[in-house]
């Protein structure tokens, strides 16, 4: 009985190598490793960063929006029973992906009908991303931020909006971002750059938590990097070597300041239908101190620098190496980090000369007003380590007496800071 089960074997292994000769033999392939899902990460709640707005809306519907307009909400008419006091308040962005302040939108009822909320968004949103990465998030009762899907993308009017049932603490954000977004290395030094998911997305479709209506996705930790399926190209415009990998690459400075700075790092994303989106990095290579360009121009370095950040006052300022002017200060009250308007709260002056000043404001008649433009502290170290941050003013004035009179003139004027922290 034994030698016939070993001649059924060989006459079964006999009839398979005949069956296969001639046909190329593929051993079998494992399966792919599925792409992990990342179920979000709590966070603290933000903290009050502005003025509240507020307003009564009843059972006719209506909108109440942020001063700025950065964020709007619509009401329709049917979603309330009776009149609601509804509040605004601007808070510090804790959503990892987040691109600017948040929003805690009270009080926080169910609707009746669906409200519509609205982000618009600037240009400068825009230096780093494209604008079909752009969504809209909440945090949840857990502390973790969810995207909310079937978001609509209007581009001549620069918003993105979607429609909810329920208020709490909203934030407009990115879904892939190339990181850092904006660097700062020393002449001859070396950038790691990558590019991060903030949703979890299929293989074929990186967008489609923001675009599925219905659906709710967690944003990530952040530290989950684009399938290099999604990689199209990298480029660099500028000075030094750039070394590319998948979703990876390394920037390698030129040993003197480039003739353009920043270097721009770009990468080109995949996207659906074979729609292209390009993602930024701007890498300034500089040393220590506050860079200023006026109306384009060369780049002049304010190498004397320090910095301060304590009880809510921030300030950076700098002058030439030897003491001497130029001299600038850039001061802002609230929270360190962060991208604020200039205002009353947030400013800029540079002396050129004893009598020649800029300012972050213009004049019309004898009033003045905040120029168009931010200030975006990108990182505040504790005592002992950096304060960097980049600044912009499309109408800062000088102003210059000439006999009895003052002349003022309008500028674009763009900066960047990395100075040590003092306090």
């Amino acid at each position: 009985m034994q030698y016939l089960k070993h001649l059924m074997k060989a006459s079964l292994l006999a009839v398979l190598l005949a069956a296969c000769q001639g046909k190329e033999i593929v051993a079998p392939q494992p399966a792919p490793d599925p792409i992990p899902v990342d179920t979000g990460v709590a966070v603290l709640p933000g903290v009050a960063d502005g003025d509240p707005v507020t307003k009564t809306i009843g059972a006719a519907g209506g909108t109440i929006a942020t001063t700025d307009a950065r964020i709007s909400i619509n009401i329709p008419a049917g979603a309330l029973t009776s009149e609601t006091v509804f509040t605004i308040q601007p808070i510090t962005n804790t959503n990892n992906a987040g691109l600017g302040k948040a929003f805690r939108i009270t009080p926080h009822l169910a609707l009746s009908k669906p409200a519509t909320i609205t982000f618009h968004y600037e240009q400068e949103d825009l230096s780093n991303t494209f604008a079909e990465a752009l969504g809209i998030a909440y945090q949840d009762n857990a502390g973790k931020w969810k995207a909310i899907g079937g978001i609509q993308l209007n581009k001549e009017m620069k918003s993105v909006s979607v429609k909810t049932t329920h208020f709490s603490d909203w934030s407009f954000f990115e879904a892939i971002s190339l990181e850092p977004a904006d660097a700062y290395i020393d002449p001859g030094a070396s950038q790691q750059l990558a590019v991060k998911a903030y949703l979890n997305a299929g293989a074929k479709d990186i967008l489609a938590p923001l675009t599925e209506e219905g659906t709710e996705s967690y944003i990530t930790s952040g530290k989950n990097d684009l399938l290099p399926t999604f990689i199209d190209k990298w480029e660099l415009a500028g000075d030094g070597q750039l070394t590319a990998n998948g979703s990876h690459a390394t920037y390698k400075a030129p040993a003197i300041l480039p003739a353009v700075n920043p270097v721009i790092v770009s990468v080109k994303i995949k996207l659906k239908d074979g729609a292209l989106g390009i993602l930024l990095s701007r890498i300034f290579v500089m040393p220590e101190g506050i860079a200023i360009r006026i109306d384009g121009g060369e780049w002049n370095l304010l190498g004397a620098a320090s910095g301060t950040s304590s009880n809510g006052m921030n300030r950076v300022g700098a002058m030439l190496e030897d003491g001497s002017l130029p001299s600038c200060n850039i001061t802002w009250m609230g929270a360190a980090t962060g991208r604020r308007s200039w205002s009353d709260k947030t400013y800029f002056t540079l002396q050129v000369w004893n009598n020649q000043i800029y300012q972050s404001g213009y004049q019309i008649n004898e009033a003045s007003f905040p120029s168009p433009g931010s200030l975006q502290v990108i990182g505040v170290d504790p005592a002992g380590g950096y304060m960097i941050g980049k600044f912009h003013m499309d109408r800062a004035s000088s102003q210059k007496p000439v006999g009895d009179k003052v002349i003022y003139k309008e500028h674009v004027i763009d900066g960047v800071f990395r100075v040590k922290r003092l306090i």
